[in-house]
């Protein structure tokens, strides 16, 4: 995950922002901060203005500076009222604070203190289960929850979509801690936002993963300290029923869900990147080479096991990337996983990928053949017809994107298979600048004006001294682009199309939507949405006609789609 910007991921730090004034009436009557939990306000690392966190946000802002005048009289368990404030250890608090203490208090005078009553836990809405007879026709995703931006209009939206399921895909909140109380306070305050609690209030079925940041720590994995203890806040978030293995038995927090009758279900399986996973780089831990895992061996063991279970379509979620190739504008060897090099190489040679580079940002081509083995399983499923599709869904990237790889034929694993992946990220996110991916969904053209959109267009590509990276209009009443470059990655004249647009065959199936205004949301071609604010993914399941819709939805329209057949 990019670490870009993640220093004030903590909604206070020990210097003052320009957050927003407010009377107490806009407070949480009860909080927690660094362990502590409060019934008022602190100037705790804020320079000794009163704060409180927001019942609702605030242009964006979760927490705000306290009017003094407007913080109301607290009193103690035997109605003596609480000193205004009560200083201890260098803080001042307004209320009630447990710090060092198990229950909330406050001093009644310079030197005497006493026990407050605790303010009742605000009702929290419960997430829905998917049911597993209910066949799946529309499955929307989406990760990385921010309060902020058009995250409101984005998340009405998908609630307006009614999915039979909706898979969130990590970074569920921003916690970045070893503090437990802070991560449980950060999910129930997920579910105390006004927005969300339309979404939970709607019974949307819903499963999910995690990734680093709701985890625990910025590309954190098997060294994490507390991961038992966010496996458990993560399991209470999600309202997993006390008999589920995980509870129990089961490190780890993957599942699998056969949904739908015989002859129409959908295979859901998470998959969980965090808990088992080795150090990518040496400041994550001590690299572990050749032997390095991203899935841990139960994991994988169980995953080889999920596969071979029949069904229609398989959707398999990561809360990172997992078709971008390997980023190869760093040496190799700063992967942990190189080693020797020659398992690191065999595995991108292995897959066609040698003289490709995808995002420099994190996704399974850091451990080149952790990423192989799981793609060469999944072709093993499709060619020994345990399904017709496979289509990955991830988060993490702030971006949404949708993507397509040519598995190349193996002996062992049988004849190439075409997989597929949507990244959806996030809510109240954007990423507004150039991301390389040569295995996003390509963009088809005809031959100069016949109508058949069989040709790839070829990205980037210069024309009259400029880079193209999409289709342009340059010169020609609608959109082209070349279909062949030379050396030096000019378009030749004699091989250019117009591009496919909405309704056009293309060899895997038609064009969905290409929104009017892609060319604003994309800094790329348009099957990258960069710009929008927030985007997240569907898959709409037309079982009659054995097709699938993949999109990309923004809070406003549909940004872009593909059709492909199963």
């Amino acid at each position: 995950m990019k670490i870009i910007n993640y220093w004030f991921i903590g909604l206070l730090s020990t210097t003052v922002h320009a957050e927003p004034e407010v009377h107490y009436n806009e407070c949480k009557p009860s909080f927690n901060y660094l362990g502590a939990d409060y019934q008022g306000t602190t100037n705790k690392n804020n320079t000794g203005s009163q704060w409180c966190y927001l019942k609702k946000p605030i242009d964006g802002a979760s927490w705000g500076n306290v009017r003094v005048e407007t913080i109301p009289k607290f009193t103690t368990i035997s109605g003596t009222s609480c000193r205004s404030p009560s200083s201890y250890m260098g803080e001042q608090f307004y209320g009630c604070s447990s710090r060092n203490h198990t229950t909330p208090w406050c001093y009644t005078d310079e030197r005497n203190w006493e026990e407050c009553e605790r303010t009742p836990p605000a009702q929290l809405l419960s997430h829905t289960h998917p049911q597993q007879s209910k066949r799946l026709d529309r499955i929307a995703l989406g990760s990385c929850f921010k309060t902020q931006g058009d995250m409101p209009d984005a998340l009405a939206r998908l609630i307006g979509h009614k999915p039979d399921l909706y898979l969130w895909l990590g970074d569920n909140i921003y916690a970045d801690t070893t503090d437990m109380s802070k991560m449980r306070q950060k999910y129930d305050d997920k579910k105390l936002n006004s927005d969300y609690q339309q979404f939970l209030a709607a019974k949307i079925p819903t499963m999910a993963t995690w990734d680093d940041h709701d985890f625990g720590l910025n590309n954190e994995g098997k060294h994490y300290p507390k991961r038992a203890q966010s496996q458990a806040a993560y399991l209470r978030h999600f309202d997993v029923p006390a008999d589920d293995p995980r509870h129990t038995t089961q490190a780890g927090i993957y599942e699998a869900k056969m949904l739908g009758q015989p002859g129409e279900q959908t295979h859901v399986i998470t998959l969980d990147a965090r808990y088992f996973r080795s150090p990518t780089f040496s400041s994550y831990g001590e690299c572990e080479g050749s032997s390095s895992t991203i899935l841990g061996m139960a994991q994988w063991q169980w995953l080889e096991n999920e596969l071979a279970k029949p069904s229609q379509i398989k959707l398999i979620a990561s809360g990172i990337q997992v078709l971008p190739p390997l980023y190869q504008g760093r040496p190799k060897s700063k992967y942990c996983t190189y080693a020797e090099g020659t398992t690191f190489d065999n595995a991108i040679s292995s897959l066609g990928e040698t003289n490709m580079s995808g995002t420099s940002y994190e996704s399974w081509a850091e451990m080149p053949a952790q990423r192989e083995r799981l793609l060469r399983l999944v072709q093993k499923s499709i060619n020994s017809g345990k399904t017709k599709a496979v289509i990955f869904l991830s988060g993490d990237q702030h971006w949404g994107e949708l993507l397509q790889k040519n598995i190349p034929a193996s002996h062992e694993h049988g004849k190439a298979t075409t997989v597929y992946e949507i990244t959806a990220s996030g809510f109240g996110q954007s990423w507004p600048y150039h991301i390389e991916n040569p295995l996003r969904l390509p963009i088809y053209a005809d031959a100069k004006g016949d109508n058949n959109y069989t040709q790839q267009c070829q990205f980037p590509a210069k024309h009259a001294g400029k880079t193209y990276r999409g289709c342009t209009s340059e010169g020609r009443e609608k959109p082209w682009c070349y279909t062949q470059l030379d050396n030096d990655g000019n378009g030749t004249n004699q091989h250019w199309g117009f591009c496919a647009t909405t309704g056009d065959t293309i060899p895997t199936g038609r064009v969905g939507t290409v929104s009017q205004n892609v060319n604003q949301m994309t800094t790329s071609d348009h099957h990258l949405i960069n710009k929008s604010g927030s985007n997240y993914g569907m898959l709409d399941i037309d079982w009659q006609n054995r097709e699938i819709k993949l999109s990309i939805q923004t809070a406003t329209e549909e940004a872009v789609s593909t059709i492909v057949r199963f």
